[in-house]
């Protein structure tokens, strides 16, 4: 549902109704299959497009495709658009399908955010290799699914000079055993990491393994979750490195 359905023909609150129950029905199925994205970021956009409407008469629209269910959506992505021209009876209905819409995505919201905690208590990395190479911000993980191993590998980078912002990217690499990659490594073509066929390279990446119980579906939640602490892994531990080296702790 595109963040403009609001102003889409006809403005009228009963049929908005009808065009949220329709969405909020595709979201319970996802949420009860234990699918978090993208619907956890969907819900998010919406809530806030719908509080910046009611705040400033605008509504928020993203200035780029996303590619995948776990493309994280950042606030440079976030464009503010002014609302149409409206009639006075167009805003009241408008008005009126903000709260109730309000409502129900902000049940959705905790429902979501209920199954996100759930996953994100039950899922651990652990650092198997290189404990202390964080500065490059990249390395790889191996994640145990459906009684086979895969090998991937991450890289976090700023997204544009002098900005605050983050995004970490993975990549499959191969299928392979945790003690047999080395080689695997070395067949591995357009990798996200630079040389990551060069043993000098890979030798020396951070590596984490990940625990789950293999309930989650892999794409649309246990990878966000583990690209996700995997990301706060990296930061906090230059955060903590780097106070520990001036003394200020």
């Amino acid at each position: 549902m595109k963040t403009d359905w609001l102003f889409q023909e006809p403005i009228d609150l009963e049929h908005k109704q009808y065009v949220l129950l329709d969405y909020l029905q595709k979201l319970d199925k996802n949420l009860n299959n234990l699918k978090l994205y993208p619907q956890f970021q969907e819900i998010s956009l919406h809530l806030a497009s719908i509080n910046l409407l009611i705040e400033k008469g605008q509504y928020l629209t993203l200035g780029r495709q996303l590619k995948d269910p776990d493309d994280e959506i950042l606030i440079s992505d976030l464009i503010p658009v002014d609302c149409p021209l409206l009639t006075k009876e167009e805003i009241l209905e408008v008005y009126n399908v903000c709260k109730y819409s309000t409502e129900n995505l902000r049940d959705y919201f905790n429902h979501a955010k209920a199954i996100w905690d759930i996953v994100n208590d039950t899922v651990s990395i652990e650092v198997v290799q290189n404990p202390k190479n964080i500065e490059p911000k990249q390395g790889l993980f191996f994640l145990e699914y459906k009684e086979k191993t895969y090998l991937y590998e991450f890289i976090i980078k700023q997204i544009k000079k002098d900005s605050v912002e983050t995004k970490c990217q993975i990549k499959k690499i191969c299928e392979c055993p945790k003690g047999d990659f080395n080689e695997k490594l070395k067949s591995i073509k357009t990798p996200l990491i630079k040389n990551l066929q060069d043993e000098e390279v890979h030798g020396k990446l951070i590596v984490f393994t990940v625990n789950h119980n293999n309930n989650y579906p892999l794409r649309e939640t246990l990878l966000p979750i583990v690209k996700r602490k995997i990301m706060n892994y990296m930061i906090q531990s230059k955060i903590i490195r780097h106070k520990n080296l001036t003394g200020k702790i």
